[in-house]
């Protein structure tokens, strides 16, 4: 649901939107418990009352809960507050790629740190069987120290998980279904195979050919 500022969610108050996407809307709040801002995620408000979002939803928090990596964005709550959900994380201050691409060419040195630290959170991610799925510009941050840091794992697959939901018959997996940005996506993807451990680094040598080139 669409938040105004100044309202309270539990001990967070809104400060202002971050930004909106297909999987979620991002503002910026203060917890008001640990004196800290924090980033809160909820869902649009066309998908609130969608099961296979819900449960993407969940998905996602308990993915990056399983997660503790530098260059991930962490998250600290999941909390329900009048029936809506919402997803408490870590406020990563600085540009999105796509915003840093935007002024310029980085240097050859900013592009290789930039890459290294990517592929390390990926690492991180896969050996803990969760591939991303959705790594693009505007889901990388460049924090005003220099440091790439990975959000948004809205549409990540956990490995052996989906074959599980395929059973259950949760409708989170949609045959043929492709979810995230096709021009980020392998042919594979886009042809509808959901994505193997083997996407993210495609789509990140792709990101890195584009970063050199100051494209975004």
């Amino acid at each position: 649901m669409a938040l105004a500022v100044g309202a309270t969610i539990g001990s967070y108050v809104i400060n202002g939107r971050l930004g909106a996407g297909g999987m979620g809307e991002v503002y910026r709040a203060t917890d008001t418990k640990l004196k800290r801002e924090v980033a809160i995620k909820s869902l649009p408000d066309a998908v609130t009352r969608s099961p296979v979002q819900i449960a993407r939803f969940q998905q996602e928090a308990e993915v990056l809960a399983s997660l503790n990596h530098p260059h991930i964005a962490a998250i600290y709550d999941l909390i329900e507050v009048e029936g809506s959900r919402y997803l408490v994380l870590e406020l990563v201050e600085g540009d999105t790629l796509a915003e840093r691409l935007a002024r310029g060419r980085p240097s050859l040195e900013e592009a290789l740190r930039w890459a290294k630290q990517l592929a390390e959170a990926l690492e991180a991610a896969h050996d803990r069987g969760v591939v991303h799925r959705d790594l693009k510009p505007p889901n990388i941050k460049i924090t005003r120290g220099g440091m790439a840091k990975l959000l948004d794992f809205g549409i990540a697959k956990r490995q052996g998980f989906e074959d599980e939901e395929k059973t259950k018959g949760s409708g989170l997996t949609i045959a043929g279904e492709i979810v995230g940005t096709a021009a980020y996506k392998t042919a594979a993807q886009v042809s509808g195979d959901t994505g193997g451990v083997s996407t993210d680094p495609f789509i990140l040598g792709v990101a890195g050919l584009w970063i050199t080139a100051g494209r975004r």
